[in-house]
């Protein structure tokens, strides 16, 4: 039995610098990279949190439908916010996308590759 072909998904150019994929789709899986609150239309990161992690779901969910893939999928999640304070400034996002879903989730608190970065968000779905 032949493995499914990778599908390959990249939101912008910006990702060729870090040599990555936004996302990785093998089969009814789909991997999305750490994603960050970047607004590919104004071509700025928000200054808030809240905001930032609404940009990142926003992001996120673009990866996924690339790839055949919903927000409903998700499976696990990891957060990375870059202080404690951000935290119950996101918390409101986080339940608005995956208080029904309720993926395995991890949260971690660390410096971000950028200064202006607050958080990011990386998932793993399953369509099986």
């Amino acid at each position: 039995m032949t493995q499914p072909k990778r599908q390959f998904i990249s939101l912008s150019e910006g990702e060729k610098t870090y040599a990555m994929s936004r996302a990785v789709v093998q089969g009814d899986w789909c991997f999305v990279s750490g994603t960050v609150g970047y607004d590919y239309k104004t071509g700025t990161m928000p200054e808030g949190a809240a905001q930032q992690a609404l940009n990142a779901f926003t992001n996120i969910q673009a990866a996924l439908k690339a790839g055949g893939f919903e927000l409903g999928h998700t499976i696990r999640v990891q957060y990375t916010v870059s202080d404690r304070a951000h935290v119950a400034k996101v918390l409101p996002v986080i339940q608005q996308h995956f208080g029904k879903i309720l993926p395995a989730a991890t949260m971690v608190i660390a410096e971000l590759v950028d200064e202006t970065m607050k958080v990011e968000i990386e998932v793993t779905a399953f369509r099986g």
